[in-house]
C-alpha cells in the first residue's frame, strides 16, 4: 500500500529529478525544491536530512526508470533486432522531450566527476551496468552474424554508450535531432548491424 508518507517522498524525489534535469545538481537548491513542491523546509527535512541524501535518493529513483527504459527498448526477435529497437527508442525518447534536459547521468558525470565522489560512483555504476547489458546483447548478435565479430563486445558496448551520450549532448546544445540521429546511424554502420533475413 502506498501511504501518504510514501506519496510525499515520491513527490519530493520526482520534483527533485525534474529540477536536476533543468538546472543541474549544484544549482538546484533546497529552496527551489520546496517552492516547486509547495511544502515547508521542515517538512522536507522530515523526509530527507540533507541535500546530499535527497539528491542521492533522487538519482537512485531515476536509475530504476532508466533501466526499465533500457530493458523495454531491447525488444526484438533476434539480438540484432534488439539493438535496432534500442537505437530507435533512444531517438524517440529524446525527440519526445524536444532534445531538452539531456541524460541525467551524463549531466551528473560532467558536473560532479571532480566534485562529489558519492555521485560519481553512482553514475559510474549506472554506465557500467548499461555497458554490461549492451555487451551481452552484442555478444549474442555476433554469434548470429548480425554484428561484426572482430571486436570485443565490451569495447563495442562502451563505444556505443560514449557515442550515444555525446549525441544526446550535441542535440541538446543544437536543440534539434540531427546530431543524435547522425550518431545513431554512424553506430549502426560501425557495428556492421545487419538484421537476420536482410
Amino acid at each position: 500500500m502506498n501511504t501518504k508518507g510514501n506519496k510525499t517522498t515520491d513527490k519530493i524525489l520526482d520534483s527533485t529529478i525534474e529540477l536536476i534535469f533543468q538546472k543541474g545538481i549544484e544549482a538546484t537548491s533546497i529552496s527551489d525544491i520546496i517552492t516547486k513542491i509547495g511544502m515547508s523546509k521542515g517538512s522536507l527535512y522530515f523526509h530527507f536530512p540533507d541535500k546530499q541524501t535527497l539528491i542521492s535518493e533522487a538519482l537512485s529513483r531515476y536509475e530504476k526508470s532508466f533501466f526499465e527504459f533500457i530493458n523495454m527498448s531491447l525488444q526484438g526477435n533476434s539480438p540484432g533486432e534488439k539493438m535496432e529497437t534500442f537505437f530507435e527508442s533512444v531517438m524517440s525518447m529524446h525527440e519526445s522531450k524536444n532534445y531538452s534536459g539531456g541524460c541525467i547521468f551524463g549531466n551528473t558525470a560532467l558536473e560532479m566527476a571532480d566534485k562529489n565522489d558519492s555521485f560519481s560512483e553512482k553514475v559510474k555504476y549506472v554506465f557500467n551496468r548499461w555497458i554490461s547489458i549492451l555487451s551481452s546483447i552484442i555478444k549474442d548478435a555476433q554469434k548470429t552474424g548480425e554484428i561484426r565479430s572482430d571486436m570485443d563486445s565490451q569495447i563495442l558496448a562502451g563505444f556505443i554508450v560514449s557515442s550515444v551520450e555525446g549525441g544526446i549532448m550535441l542535440s541538446r546544445l543544437a536543440k534539434k535531432g540531427e546530431p543524435l540521429s547522425q550518431t545513431l546511424s554512424a553506430l549502426k554502420i560501425m557495428l556492421c548491424l545487419k538484421l537476420k533475413g536482410q
